[in-house]
């Protein structure tokens, strides 16, 4: 038994190729996406993932599970690193830099208003 999903052929359950070329696909089509205006990327991503899910309720747990590790797994494989939002510059403010704004805040507040209306 055959099934098609975006194009492919998949036998059922799909070998490991069929998963690969899969996500191949699909990061292809999404990298072909980014360059059109007209394209909600959320949208577009969302959709993958849904005929993806849809092709997946056919197959067994284990066999589901086999499918999204290999699926998920060659995504994270083939994905581009973003040099200009690298992972960690996701951690956020230090406590110290929070601290030193705010210091700075009071001095503007304590010399701009305070001290003219204290004296």
């Amino acid at each position: 038994m055959t099934k098609i999903l975006d194009g492919l052929n998949f036998d059922m359950p799909p070998t490991a190729e069929q998963v690969v070329a899969l996500a191949h696909l699909h990061r292809q089509k999404l990298d072909e996406a980014i360059f059109h205006q007209e394209i909600h990327m959320g949208e577009f991503g969302l959709a993958q993932r849904k005929r993806v899910y849809d092709f997946t309720r056919e197959l067994d747990v284990a066999q589901r599970e086999e499918f999204y590790d290999l699926y998920n797994g060659e995504l994270l494989r083939i994905a581009d690193d973003d040099d200009l939002h690298p992972a960690h510059a996701e951690g956020g403010l230090s406590i110290f830099a929070v601290v030193i704004v705010l210091a700075i805040i009071a001095l503007i507040l304590y010399f701009a208003v305070i001290q003219r209306i204290v004296q």
